[in-house]
């Protein structure tokens, strides 16, 4: 009788390890804060993030993904959209922002001179859908793949905003 409660107990445990490890690697809830990515992604909103695309590296140019950010005080995790990948080009120009040669509308540059440089292999240039109120490459720089933390597959909160963000 004992014999059959272990077992039966250690097949729930298994079960329900595998479940936790599903819906922490594969699928989770992750809530928006900030206004960086409006229209797109309002404060407040909750999305499913895949953590096993990011590691498998299942993301690419226009996708939204997860990224770990140091603000100089910690680490953060912020929303961004990828606009260039490795082999890209980006380019600032009299205070607009150029990518591959084609001006990204909306995107002002704070920096003063021109520049121009190659994104590695390794690297993507990464934006706030809402320009003026988004920190992101235009002034940290190229983001490493290993700062991506996760994909944002699906928008599930507000219920009546429910939409896949990827594909």
């Amino acid at each position: 009788m004992k014999k059959d409660l272990i077992i039966k107990l250690s097949g729930e445990l298994f079960e329900a390890a595998v479940i936790v490890l599903i819906l922490y690697y594969v699928i989770f809830p992750v809530k928006i804060t900030g206004n960086s990515m409006l229209e797109t992604l309002q404060n407040g909103d909750r999305v499913l993030i895949s953590r096993a695309a990011a590691y498998l590296n299942l993301y690419g140019k226009n996708d939204i993904v997860i990224m770990e950010y140091n603000n100089g005080t910690e680490d953060i995790e912020i929303v961004k959209r990828i606009a260039a990948v490795g082999g890209d080009t980006v380019s600032i120009k009299d205070g607009a922002l150029y990518i591959n040669g084609n001006l990204i509308d909306g995107y002002k540059c704070s920096v003063t001179e021109n520049s121009e440089f190659t994104l590695e292999e390794n690297q993507f240039y990464v934006l706030g859908d809402n320009a003026d109120e988004s920190i992101d490459s235009r002034y940290f720089g190229p983001v490493t793949k290993s700062s991506v933390k996760g994909l944002v597959l699906l928008r599930i909160y507000p219920f009546d905003q429910i939409h896949f963000l990827k594909g």
